[in-house]
């Protein structure tokens, strides 16, 4: 836990550096990437906020996000920018958590697999309801059920392997994806994506041939 508290601060102090943005949304285009047609999503709660999985039909993680927000004790730039840091850390912590601790649980490969269920295989059940026999479908429907059922845990149960596999690397391509501050509140939401992470990686291997 040590490592990813380490971490998180290392990630925080690079992308609060900079000055404070104005009172409006912000994204940040380098990270952009074209995400796959069909994903899911699932949604996990931490003490700091809601964390919330994109991922394909293979069981790939698409993009791990989060939101933290913060009150503005009034409008001046150290306040803006202290509220900006309070809630960048908060939203990096709910992502911190879920790596460190929630992944790691039945509970989520069971949340995940019922969201494999109904984005991606409610299409197929409907169309195989209405090619199957009206007899033989008590049994057939029960069997098909179970193996979709069984399949659906074989890819959640995967795609939390691969995320516990790569948790370090998501904590390395964490980055903002969005601020603003509305009603004396700064909300800020950081993501991680395979994209931003290659690109963390490009610019730890650039500064380590400058040294």
């Amino acid at each position: 836990m040590k490592v990813f508290v380490a971490m998180l601060f290392a990630v925080l102090v690079a992308a609060c550096s900079g000055p404070a943005p104005r009172p409006q949304p912000n994204t940040a285009g380098t990270y952009k990437q074209e995400l796959p047609s069909a994903t899911a999503e699932s949604a996990f709660q931490e003490s700091t906020g809601t964390l919330n999985l994109l991922f394909d039909a293979q069981g790939n993680w698409v993009r791990l996000s989060a939101k933290g927000s913060a009150g503005l004790a009034d409008d001046s730039p150290s306040s803006r920018e202290s509220a900006l840091m309070i809630a960048s850390l908060r939203a990096k912590r709910t992502l911190s958590e879920f790596l460190s601790s929630q992944v790691k649980s039945e509970t989520t490969v069971r949340r995940i697999a019922k969201s494999y269920t109904r984005h991606f295989q409610s299409a197929e059940q409907a169309g195989d309801e209405l090619a199957t026999d009206s007899e033989a479908a008590p049994t057939v429907d029960d069997e098909k059920r179970s193996a979709k059922s069984a399949q659906a845990h074989r890819v959640a149960s995967a795609l939390v392997e691969r995320i516990q596999e790569n948790s370090a690397a998501i904590l390395k391509g964490v980055h903002v994806t969005y601020r603003s501050f509305e009603d004396g509140r700064v909300v800020v939401e950081v993501s991680a994506t395979r994209q931003s992470i290659a690109t963390a990686q490009q610019m730890t291997r650039a500064m380590s041939g400058s040294l």
